[in-house]
């Protein structure tokens, strides 16, 4: 038995994909948690804030758990090679989607609007731009969830269909 097949390894690399998938979806949800405090009118003020919040979780929270997520996910997949190779297939094609739409899309809107909300505070009014780079940095960060969403389905319904086996059976 290689290293790759090793129990010790299916497991750091099934740990590394829980713990990924955790800080994703646990960023997600302190933004949603942003949006919903900020209510429908915020004031410059806590847009600002909100940003001073936001951009140390991205850096420290949701930038290294996708990229976590998604090495667990390869090495899964490598590892798990002939099991469930459909399923795997699909989760591993999901946690790159979460990470190409959190790369190339999410991280430099919100880049953007961090920097807007900077300017907004700086000059005391409201800036067009911020609002439209923030509801595509929103849906954006919404795609996201429902790619970690479906992502939780499918493993689930594929995990646990009735049987109770070894470790490399739950993934």
């Amino acid at each position: 038995m290689g290293i790759l097949h090793s129990k010790l390894f299916l497991r750091i690399a099934k740990s590394a994909m829980i713990i990924g998938y955790s800080l994703c979806v646990g960023s997600i949800a302190s933004f949603i948690a942003m949006n919903m405090i900020s209510g429908t009118n915020p004031t410059i003020e806590f847009l600002y804030w909100q940003r001073i919040f936001i951009n140390p979780i991205m850096n420290f929270v949701t930038m290294p758990g996708i990229w976590l997520f998604l090495i667990g996910n390869i090495i899964m997949f490598l590892i798990l090679e002939n099991k469930k190779k459909i399923k795997n297939l699909v989760l591993l094609i999901l946690s790159f989607l979460v990470v190409i739409n959190g790369q190339m899309i999410i991280f430099p809107f919100a880049k953007k609007v961090s920097r807007l909300a900077v300017q907004q505070n700086q000059t005391s009014e409201f800036i067009q731009e911020f609002t439209t780079n923030k509801t595509i940095e929103d849906t954006f960060g919404g795609i996201n969830l429902l790619f970690l969403l479906l992502y939780l389905v499918i493993y689930v319904l594929n995990t646990y269909k009735g049987k109770k086996t070894d470790i490399s059976n739950h993934y």
